[in-house]
């Protein structure tokens, strides 16, 4: 796999499942003990926007309930980067491991799947095996609400243990409405 595919699922893993409190009241979401997905309700009808180390390649992300608040929607692009990528991901509730599950689908072609859990004050996904540059590599990665928006962090395993690997800061940016196809 390509250093630029990895940082894409990187950036997907980043942006996919981030709590944030929103400026302004979210779109309705279902009442908890009707759907375990209430919990994401910050994130639904807002926009948030990233910016990588580089201080130049952002990541805008917006979230939406879908099929009826069965589902939460991500749309995001990566602005600023190497070529054109976006993803688009499906979240959902997976009542057999008590655990989120998402479906994350890219303009590279590839395709994510994974789980997270609910913890104080965010989520935490568990590590994933991937490949980087031809080699194996180990990640994870956190979300932490901030007062703006959302802290999403990964950290590779290396012989001498985790180390952080790729943070970004989401600042909610606007409504879900602000979301267009193109830059």
């Amino acid at each position: 796999m390509s250093r630029p595919f990895v940082v894409a699922v990187v950036a997907c893993l980043l942006s996919t499942a981030a709590v944030a409190r929103a400026g302004e009241p979210a779109a309705p979401a279902p009442a908890p003990e009707a759907n375990p997905l209430a919990a994401l309700a910050p994130l639904a009808g807002s926009c948030f926007m990233g910016t990588f180390a580089d201080g130049k390649t952002r990541d805008f992300i917006c979230y939406e309930w879908v099929f009826g608040g069965k589902f939460l929607r991500s749309r995001h692009r990566v602005i600023g980067g190497a070529g054109p990528y976006s993803g688009e991901t499906l979240i959902s509730w997976d009542a057999a491991s008590g655990m989120f599950a998402f479906d994350y689908y890219n303009s590279a072609g590839g395709i994510v799947r994974g789980r997270f859990t609910a913890v104080a004050g965010g989520f935490d996904f568990p590590s994933e095996k991937v490949q980087m540059q031809g080699a194996p590599a180990e990640l994870r990665s956190t979300w932490r609400w901030t007062e703006r928006g959302y802290h999403a962090a990964s950290e590779k395993l290396t012989d001498a243990g985790w180390v952080p690997f790729m943070a970004i800061d989401f600042v909610r940016s606007g409504p879900a409405s602000d979301w267009t196809e193109e830059d």
